[in-house]
């Protein structure tokens, strides 16, 4: 079996992956890296533990909880709340996991980051948190990962609203439901939107909708109870 996992380019002296899932057994797979979600605890340590050996240390993961806080660590930090996180020392990877969420990476010289990008944190200010570490966006490589896209991506009025408020311009990123009063939301559109307007141009990443499907991605809203997936970075020098 080849491994869960495959590798980003975000430049040199720096390695990155993107995880998947092995959808059986069902409901969390065979490598389900959250431990919240109720998979039994060995299996998951087992499966951090493989990702463990590609990096050559345990990654670090911070406690997400939608927000917008960004953690900057080390090795020895321990685990506190946040949806983003940085850090400047080589051999210390770091990651977040999603199931449907938008994950973003990145890279530059000296300094990598991930983002926890769901709706909740993206129209709160998780990017433009991030983006504040970064300060020279033009040398900035930025990967963003598999997430739900437009066509699965069903959100109510309060959704939009939320948005529209934050930047009238992405009205352009909401399709109608007919006759339901709802739409359908692009985070990714969103997201290299937001990333653009900022000043960063290296934008890469996979266009992979984790809602449909269900033998290479985690989705909590198509299967309720189910794993996570995790995007992780780490300087090698």
């Amino acid at each position: 079996m080849s491994d869960p996992w495959f590798e980003i380019d975000c430049g040199p002296v720096v390695l990155a992956l993107q995880t998947t899932c092995y959808p059986e057994p069902a409901p969390y797979g065979s490598f389900n890296l959250g431990w919240h979600v109720g998979d039994d605890k060995d299996c998951v340590a087992k499966n951090h533990e493989q990702l463990a050996s590609r990096f050559g240390c345990g990654v670090y993961f911070p406690e997400q909880v939608h927000g917008i806080n960004v953690v900057r660590v080390n090795r020895e930090s321990s685990v506190i709340s946040g949806d983003a996180v940085v850090t400047d020392q080589p051999n210390c990877p770091i990651g977040v996991m999603t199931a449907d969420c938008l994950p973003v990476l990145f890279a530059t010289q000296g300094l990598v980051g991930a983002a926890h990008a769901g709706w909740r944190g993206l129209v709160s200010g998780v990017l433009e948190n991030i983006l504040r570490e970064f300060p020279h966006p033009s040398k900035v490589q930025v990967w963003l990962g598999p997430c739900i896209s437009r066509e699965a991506f069903e959100v109510g009025p309060d959704v939009v609203d939320a948005f529209m408020s934050k930047n009238s311009a992405w009205a352009r990123y909401f399709e109608a439901v007919d006759g339901a009063g709802r739409s359908l939301a692009n985070l990714r559109g969103i997201a290299t939107d937001l990333l653009e307007n900022h000043g960063f141009v290296d934008i890469k990443g996979i266009n992979a909708c984790t809602y449909s499907d269900s033998n290479r991605w985690y989705s909590y809203r198509r299967s309720g109870v189910t794993g996570r997936m995790a995007s992780c970075v780490m300087l090698t020098e």
